[in-house]
């Protein structure tokens, strides 16, 4: 060869010469190896040796493609359509000239449409729905028969996949350009019909869904309601039956009490209460306890000494024998003027123990002037059990404590509580009542542990002749947690009034 000419798979004379000398063998890309060849494979205008498809001049493309797709072998018939249009690309390349060129656009959109069929015959309708798409992507270049004859193409495509909603959508636009297209409208009466039972079943089948999800629904909702009364049942109370349902209660398909009976509202209040530490996994008064010791912190003779009916406690409590109410407070209040205001009955306290017979069981009940620390150091605590172990009362009440303002007052007694890991119920005070914004936080901040967390209550004590006034009309309950020292309860308050709570 002379210089410039070009041996084996087309690469010039001096290259090859140049690389042969360092070791390189060059392929004929051709079909020959370095030396070249005389043969040439049946396949080698389909790939190059680097695994990349050959461009292929349209036609020769065309009609390759044509006879592999009639001997059944798609995927060759693909590669040789795809070798086609990466000729066509090639021209479109050229220029903006080529691009407005309706012949290379027609032979495009052929290729594509016959790549299409192809993975149709393989059952591949998204890579034909894709083939399709990229033969409609310069559509306005393309004459009306041939859009239609993608469209439809499309159709078929989306019909496969039972797409029903976007094949009608697809024939409404090939109707649209070609209104008398036969075939497209045969297959649009079609596909309504397919796509009318399509909706038919589905909403069938969503009923049947629906019908069994509503169906482990409910026995979920039956196996967690039996759950809940198994707690409840936990917690010793056995209500009456002119009580409120506190299952009905709490799903908000019965009203509470009318709160008129003062007395019997506040007892149910603390019962209630119990039972909502039980469903809380808290259980006061366990199956087997006979003996109960409730303490009732900052009471008052206005309220707690006045209101609480011990027999109806106990009439409520079958299994309990005898029941011991502890009173402790009648310290009065704090006016506005930050003055102490003495208990108003603080010198009729009942002296003693107050025993009150139901049948053969008893409630007791002792009123005690002071704090929770000084009652303690008057022996207030039981003897230990005969093992040994601190006898802690079952539960501890603090009725409408108003912790905002006694927050520092409470701070000894609530340490205490937490510690000794006793269950604790705040009863909220009157309507409009602070507690119910800030209480929950202002027990974190002293370093309680929630377990029952604020609950509108079934037995408020409504005001005679307005029942929207209420007292006493919701809980709070706490069990144990980490008591903060003494040293860091200004800290907390400082903390508490920069996130705009109420404090003193």
């Amino acid at each position: 060869m002379t210089e410039g000419t070009q041996g084996p798979g087309g690469y010039p004379d001096g290259m090859q010469a140049a690389l042969a000398a360092k070791g390189y063998d060059l392929l004929d890309t051709n079909g020959g190896g370095g030396g070249g060849g005389d043969g040439e494979d049946e396949d080698s205008d389909e790939e190059d040796v680097f695994g990349r498809i050959r461009k292929l001049p349209p036609d020769a493309a065309r009609e390759k493609g044509k006879k592999a797709f009639q001997d059944g072998d798609y995927d060759k018939a693909i590669r040789y359509w795809q070798g086609g249009l990466k000729s066509i690309l090639g021209s479109l390349c050229a220029g903006p000239a080529a691009l407005s060129d309706q012949s290379l656009s027609e032979l495009d959109l052929t290729l594509n449409l016959n790549i299409a069929m192809a993975y149709m015959k393989k059952e591949e309708y998204h890579a034909a729905e894709r083939s399709v798409d990229k033969a409609l992507a310069r559509r306005e270049a393309l004459p009306a028969h041939l859009i239609t004859k993608a469209l439809y193409r499309k159709a078929m495509a989306q019909r496969s996949m039972r797409r029903l909603d976007q094949c009608l959508e697809t024939l409404s636009d090939l109707l649209e350009v070609e209104a008398g297209h036969a075939a497209a409208k045969q297959m649009q009466q079609e596909v309504e019909r397919e796509w009318a039972k399509q909706c038919r079943d589905q909403k069938k089948n969503m009923r049947k869904l629906f019908d069994k999800l509503s169906g482990e629904d409910r026995a979920a909702e039956e196996t967690e309601r039996q759950q809940r009364t198994a707690l409840r049942d936990r917690s010793g109370v056995r209500w009456t039956a002119d009580d409120v349902d506190s299952e009905a209660f709490a799903a908000g398909s019965t009203p509470p009490s009318d709160g008129k009976d003062w007395g019997l509202a506040l007892s149910r209040t603390v019962l209630w209460a119990m039972e909502q530490l039980a469903l809380e996994g808290c259980a006061c008064c366990p199956e087997g306890l006979s003996k109960a010791s409730f303490w009732f912190l900052g009471a008052s003779s206005t309220c707690e000494l006045r209101w609480l009916k011990p027999a109806e406690i106990l009439k409520r409590l079958p299994a309990i024998q005898c029941l011991a109410l502890e009173l402790i407070g009648f310290l009065g209040e704090i006016d506005p003027d930050n003055s102490r205001v003495p208990d108003p009955n603080i010198d009729k306290l009942p002296e003693g123990i107050m025993k009150i017979n139901v049948d053969e069981r008893q409630a007791f009940l002792r009123a005690t002037k002071g704090s929770l620390e000084e009652a303690l150091d008057k022996e207030l605590l039981l003897p230990p059990d005969v093992d040994g172990k601190e006898a802690l009362p079952q539960v501890c009440f603090i009725a409408h404590p108003q912790l905002h303002r006694y927050f520092s007052e409470f701070h000894p007694a609530i340490s205490w509580l937490i510690t000794k890991q006793v269950p604790t119920i705040i009863i909220g005070a009157s309507d409009p009542d602070p507690s119910w914004k800030q209480d929950e936080q202002l027990l974190r901040k002293l370093g309680a542990e929630l377990v029952v967390s604020k609950r509108e209550s079934p037995y408020p004590m409504c005001l005679p002749g307005n029942s929207k006034v209420k007292k006493c009309s919701h809980i709070i309950g706490f069990r144990g947690g980490k008591a903060i020292e003494r040293d860091k309860l200004m800290n907390v308050k400082l903390e508490l009034l920069a996130q705009e709570y109420s404090v003193r």
